[in-house]
């Protein structure tokens, strides 16, 4: 029976194109929408679900949709309230994990869990796995760090794996220690009754395959399961979602292959690329039409993608035009490389781009400090796209465990954390004897401080400090829990001595910290007011857990896509924080053979790994150049460092053979006419000294282009020759010698080698503005520093 369904509004399906359209108005059976980038998936998935309760009459609570980011499930809400208005509260709108809490608090009692468990997040974890490799004797010399431990059991919780259900190698010992650590992190969760990211979506899946009649109630429950960006979904995830399909087989799944990256946090593409023929009859659309890009920017990446081993056949287009060319910034070093990224931001920014519209995309963290330095020195506005990090910091982390303690006292984690902050004389020796009581007495540590006076060798001034502690947090746990966020965070830093001690510090790192915690307690006001006047829900089995539950869930499940880049800074970020943003400008940096794709020599893979790493590294590079909307600059460096056996120390880089994929007519006609013209050359029977030659046709300020290759050795003409268009496939582009700078750039950049007809090869100390009569002071390996006319040098490789 339908739902109170509201008037159809006029506009549902308008601006909708073809593909769009009939995503929306499928009926029922599985669907599979293939959504490129910039697509409109969200708007197909908003417009899907509005259609289902407003023209179909479901039920709200009836639907499931799911995503990977808290940003893009608040996006979807709030499109979702402008369709629907209040019944959009009611549908169920979340993360994967956000789902996972939600359920488990509904069947807490099954899952052996108080509706009001504790999350523990990365550094929760660590700290967890390090305490357990200590208990073993493993942390020293058996070659098992911390963050090994925990990324393989996160691994298998990826996999659906319990501990005892783990198989290792009989000759592996170091997976067999790491199994033990597994086997005691879960049972160390469960006296503490928290759970981890994995148990989130692990749990989920055993309760519903171990209860046949609960996995039909939850079943039965969602008539419409939409998933978003499907593509990145690991084995426990699609196993969730098989299970809570059920028989109706009303499954919307929505994603794009060519974007899968995550891979190595247990994604497999074989989902998307498999789902159709796990649920047969599935309809297949299609979304193509890009709103975001130009059909150069589209062109690329098609380029690029194109000659993967493992995709579905489509090709995104536009009917925006082909926008500006390609740039290219090719750089001595890393160094140089930055600092003409820096220039080319500052001319972008000179352009009226705001610096939030522009980013610098590259693919590891360690590429970002160059980066960092040319920005600095040029003055630009940056922030470095990574995380969360307010929740991160230490005196924030105690007052979520003081918070947290409160709900659960068995936490031993929080009450280790907490024990002696501020500092109340209970010191590590005191922490080890209770450790040791806990342990054989098989209690949580809360129970071993209520029984201070039976563990051996504590010291009365430790008893008290204990006694003093045990009454901090009971009182804390008979009082909070059923408090208002705002209140709660309020009487944890107010009983606990937090704010008192900081404020006895007085220093500037104090007072910090004191300003961190306000902005704690502000942030648990606003998620008090978000909430106030909330209608009873209208899903009869809806439980809603008190508000401090919920805000600390909330700040347990932000991710590092949550974070928002400050107004006006240009954001630098890895491909992987880029996945679904999207920038007027973007510079994709690093563009050189092992760094782009990116290789790792130590790896012992097979071919068909190998070929599916390279595939993924297509993917990264594709989801780098779709995130510009208008102009996008792609860079490189002649060298880059490196460690090796001897230290560190440069290494010559190839350029990506990404970028021999691009058709040179993407570069502009001048580039595209130079490279024929440099073909002709090759082909001619006559050999011909090489030459630099600039291309005309750049814009003021705006980077061009500079060959250097097999050219005729007399002054370049004022326009390339042109010749017939070179066959297509992989045109021969030598993009290991271009260069870029500004108009009124200096001819050489200082640091860069260079080679004179007589005096031989040194390196520019400073070089004038460009020009004929531009003057460079090089130091000559042979004669010395020299005032020599920059154009009787050429670049020394």
């Amino acid at each position: 029976m339908g739902y109170l369904p509201a008037p159809v509004a006029e506009d549902l399906l308008q601006d909708l194109n073809d593909a769009q359209r009939e995503a929306v108005l499928h009926d029922d059976g599985p669907l599979l929408v293939l959504a490129g980038a910039g697509s409109g998936k969200t708007r197909v998935i908003v417009h899907r679900i509005a259609r289902l309760v407003r023209d179909r009459g479901v039920v709200p609570w009836h639907v499931l949709a799911v995503t990977f980011t808290n940003k893009a499930a608040g996006e979807m809400r709030e499109r979702l309230e402008r369709l629907l208005g209040p019944l959009a509260r009611e549908l169920w709108v979340q993360t994967f994990h956000a789902f996972g809490a939600r359920f488990l608090r509904r069947e807490a009692a099954r899952a052996g869990l108080s509706p009001s468990f504790a999350i523990y997040d990365d550094d929760d974890q660590l700290r967890l796995v390090k305490g357990l490799l200590s208990e073993l004797g493993l942390d020293e010399g058996e070659g098992l760090t911390p963050r090994q431990v925990l990324s393989q059991i996160d691994r298998w919780k990826n996999q659906a794996l319990r501990a005892a259900e783990v198989k290792v190698a009989g000759l592996d010992p170091e997976a067999a220690r790491t199994k033990e650590v597994y086997h005691r992190y879960e049972q160390a969760l469960a006296r503490a009754g928290a759970v981890d990211f994995g148990d989130l979506l692990l749990r989920p899946v055993r309760l519903l395959e171990e209860d046949a009649a609960l996995r039909a109630r939850w079943a039965g429950r969602f008539r419409y399961l939409l998933v978003d960006e499907f593509q990145d979904t690991n084995p426990v995830q699609y196993r969730l979602l098989q299970l809570l399909t059920g028989p109706r087989r009303n499954v919307c799944v929505v994603g794009d292959d060519d974007q899968a990256i995550y891979r190595w946090r247990g994604a497999d593409v074989s989902n998307i690329l498999g789902f159709d023929g796990d649920f047969p009859g599935t309809k297949v659309v299609k979304l193509e039409q890009n709103y975001r890009s130009t059909r150069t920017i589209l062109d690329a990446a098609h380029a690029v993608i194109s000659r993967a081993r493992r995709r579905r056949d489509k090709r995104l287009w536009t009917e925006s035009g082909a926008g500006a060319p390609l740039a290219l910034l090719v750089g001595e070093d890393e160094h140089a490389e930055a600092e003409r990224i820096a220039r080319a931001v500052a001319a972008e920014r000179g352009r009226g781009t705001s610096g939030d519209e522009i980013a610098v995309l590259y693919r590891t963290n360690a590429q970002s400090r160059p980066l960092e330095a040319a920005m600095r020195a040029a003055r630009i506005p940056y922030v470095i796209v990574r995380g969360t990090s307010f929740y991160e910091r230490a005196e924030v982390r105690d007052a979520a465990a003081y918070l947290r303690l409160a709900l659960s006292p068995a936490s031993d984690l929080d009450l280790e954390r907490v024990v002696n902050r501020p500092p109340r004389g209970i010191g590590d020796k005191t922490v080890e004897r209770l450790r040791a009581h806990a342990a054989a007495r098989g209690l949580p540590l809360v129970e071993a401080v209520a029984e201070r006076d039976a563990v051996a060798e504590l010291k009365p001034a430790a008893r008290r400090a204990l006694a003093e502690f045990h009454a901090l947090v009971t009182g804390l746990a008979a009082d909070v829990p059923a408090l208002d966020a705002g209140v709660a965070v309020q009487e944890v830093l107010k009983r606990s001595g937090m704010l008192a001690r900081l404020e006895e510090e007085h220093t500037d790192e104090a007072v910090e910290r004191a300003e961190n915690l306000a902005e704690l307690v502000a942030a648990a006001r606003e998620f008090d007011e978000s909430i106030a006047g909330e209608p009873p829900p209208g899903d009869p089995e809806e439980v809603r857990p008190p508000p401090l539950a919920r805000f600390l869930e909330q700040i347990a499940l932000l991710g590092e896509a949550d974070a928002a880049t400050p107004e006006g800074r240009v954001a630098l970020m890895t491909l992987h924080a880029a996945k679904g943003l999207e920038f007027e400008a973007v510079f994709l940096a690093g563009m050189e053979d092992g760094t782009l794709p990116y290789e790792r020599p130590w790896a012992d893979q097979t071919a068909s790994e190998r070929d599916e790493s390279l595939d993924e590294e297509r993917r990264l590079c594709y989801v780098g150049m779709t995130r510009a909307k208008r102009r996008l600059t792609i860079s490189l460096a002649r060298r880059r460092i490196g460690y090796g056996e001897n230290g560190p120390s440069y290494r010559n880089m190839e350029p990506s053979r990404f970028l021999r994929d691009l058709p040179p007519e993407l570069f502009g006609d001048a580039v595209a006419r130079e490279v024929r013209a440099r073909e002709a050359a090759r082909a001619a029977p006559v050999a011909r000294p090489p030459t630099i030659r600039r291309l005309p046709g750049a814009l003021e300020g705006e980077p061009h282009i500079e060959l250097d290759g097999d050219e005729l050795s007399q002054p370049a003409a004022p326009a390339p020759r042109a010749r017939p268009a070179a066959p297509r496939g992989e045109p021969t582009v030598d993009y290991s010698f271009d260069q870029r700078g500004d108009a009124g750039a200096a001819a050489f950049s200082r640091g860069e080698r260079v080679a004179h007809a007589s005096l031989g090869e040194g390196v520019v100390l400073a070089c004038d503005a460009g020009g004929a009569d531009a003057k460079a002071t090089v130091r000559f390996a042979s004669a010395g520093d020299k005032r020599v006319l920059a154009r009787f040098l050429r670049r020394a490789f």
